[in-house]
């Protein structure tokens, strides 16, 4: 009898570990020089600026939509968005953008990329952006 347990408990260990990366696997984090090579290749992928209205406005990736993470409906539009295409995820300083693809992997976003170095790394690097 403590054979069987022990074999069942084993079992549920390797299953949610099992699970747990396979979560893992659709939060990708990559620079903005892998952003632009992606956006490049794959024109169906979508931009999500999660910066405040005045910051996007400020500058943006050309094409991204913006839903500023802050906000109390920002959950829903997210929600709202197609699951199943892939995003590159971006804020300032990669803090809100965590908060975003971590939120869009519990609903099961099938891909999500986050940008670590941000809009600013995206400036720096001379990638192309509009105001």
């Amino acid at each position: 009898m403590k054979t069987k347990v022990k074999f069942i408990l084993a079992m549920l260990i390797v299953f949610s570990s099992a699970f747990s990366n396979l979560e893992a696997a659709n939060k990708i984090q990559i620079d903005s020089k892998q952003a632009s090579e992606m956006l490049n290749k794959d024109k169906k992928i979508i931009v999500l600026d999660v910066r405040t209205a005045v910051e996007f406005n400020e500058g943006h990736i050309k094409g991204a939509v913006n839903i500023d993470i802050r906000q109390p409906d920002a959950y829903s539009k997210l929600d709202k968005l197609n699951h199943s295409v892939k995003y590159l995820v971006h804020c300032r300083t990669n803090h809100r953008s965590g908060i975003a693809t971590d939120y869009m992997v519990q609903k099961g976003f099938k891909s999500t990329y986050q940008i670590m170095d941000g809009f600013p790394g995206w400036a720096a690097n001379n990638l192309p952006w509009v105001k």
